[in-house]
């Protein structure tokens, strides 16, 4: 396995950690659902980069096109709550801000991770 040598980035850290604790809520540790799976990975990302350390490029990879999903379907999905819930301006609004503050995020975390991956794919 490849591995990749990463610095610390709080940045980082932080989103993936904010994404945890997003599915912490919905995941339940008794069963292997995808909720649980997302709080993991998101977990397991935010401790990697809060220190640093040599990691799997495969990981990175994975984490990489999760987050290129996420902008690419944000889209999508906020066209998908606007026409559910287009009586309930209020919540449709709310949910839309918090899809497209996690797509900011997940378009940040691709330009860093796709500065790390760059050189390995180059090799």
């Amino acid at each position: 396995m490849q591995q990749v040598n990463i610095i610390p980035n709080p940045e980082i850290a932080i989103i993936f950690k904010d994404w945890a604790n997003d599915w912490a809520k919905e995941s339940d540790p008794s069963k292997k659902d995808m909720a649980t799976k997302f709080f993991t990975v998101y977990k397991l990302a935010a401790e990697m980069f809060i220190k640093g350390g040599e990691v799997d490029i495969q990981f990175l990879s994975a984490l990489f096109e999760d987050c290129k999903q996420k902008l690419e379907h944000a889209q999508e999905m906020n066209e998908k709550v606007r026409s559910a819930l287009g009586d309930d301006t209020e919540r449709a609004e709310a949910i839309i801000k918090k899809i497209t503050h996690t797509a900011q995020d997940a378009a940040h975390v691709v330009r860093y991770l796709g500065s790390l991956l760059q050189p390995t794919q180059k090799s």
